[in-house]
């Protein structure tokens, strides 16, 4: 049973992160016997993960939050989220191949330590000022490189308030790259953001542009660094 929850969450869609379709997950898992007979056979991760999600009594409680709203949690957490809430690892966009990083069209660095995204291709090699995750809404993924999930010309955030968020670049389950207003324009160069990338208006449409031109797939996004307190 264990082994068929991962081949059930791999075919979902939530929002803008995945592919596929949400609608047959609860009955897909309520076939397998629901929440409450599926977490037992779950088991708690490493003692590094457990730490950094709280220790296991929080990392049971995304796993049965998991469980009993999947497409819901899939749509609100990162793939490490869910990949602790259903127990298997989910590497479908972290990209570990050391050639195809080198080898990809755009590479993009995002420098949570300088607050900066690095771009280079064959045409655009430049730095640009971003906001990522404040205290408590940290960018994730720092050390691990990722290969764009979606791209929207206007996102609108189903976690904030319907925020506007133009050009976005998702890369990270419900972590993108995308332009930022024009009144936190200003905030550019420090942390600001729920967990995003922000970029100004038009460094975000200039960085959108080019991965659409270039493709998904010949593109990386790494991240690095930890950002500044």
């Amino acid at each position: 049973m264990k082994l068929l929850i991962p081949l059930v969450l791999l075919s979902l869609n939530a929002g803008p992160c995945f592919s596929g379709g949400p609608e047959n997950a609860r009955e897909e898992l309520s076939g397998l016997g629901g929440a409450q007979a599926i977490l037992p056979q779950i088991s708690l991760p490493d003692a590094d993960t457990l730490q950094y999600y709280g220790g296991a009594a929080e990392t049971r409680r995304l796993q049965t939050e998991a469980l009993a709203d999947p497409d819901k949690f899939i749509d609100e957490h990162t793939p490490d989220e869910v990949a602790v809430g259903f127990g298997f690892e989910y590497s479908r966009f972290q990209v570990t191949d050391p050639l195809r990083i080198q080898e990809a069209a755009v590479k993009m660095t995002v420098d949570l330590s300088r607050q900066r995204l690095i771009v280079q291709s064959p045409t655009l090699n430049r730095e640009f000022k971003i906001s990522s995750g404040v205290q408590g809404h940290r960018t994730p993924g720092s050390g691990k490189c990722y290969s764009p999930d979606t791209l929207e010309e206007m996102h609108h955030s189903s976690l904030y308030n319907n925020a506007p968020m133009p050009h976005s670049v998702f890369f990270n389950g419900n972590i993108a790259v995308h332009a930022t207003s024009a009144a936190n324009e200003a905030l550019l160069g420090s942390p600001a953001s729920h967990g995003c990338v922000r970029l100004s208006r038009a460094d975000a449409e200039t960085v959108y542009a080019l991965v659409k031109e270039n493709g998904k797939a010949n593109t990386a996004i790494c991240v690095q660094g930890v950002p500044p307190k």
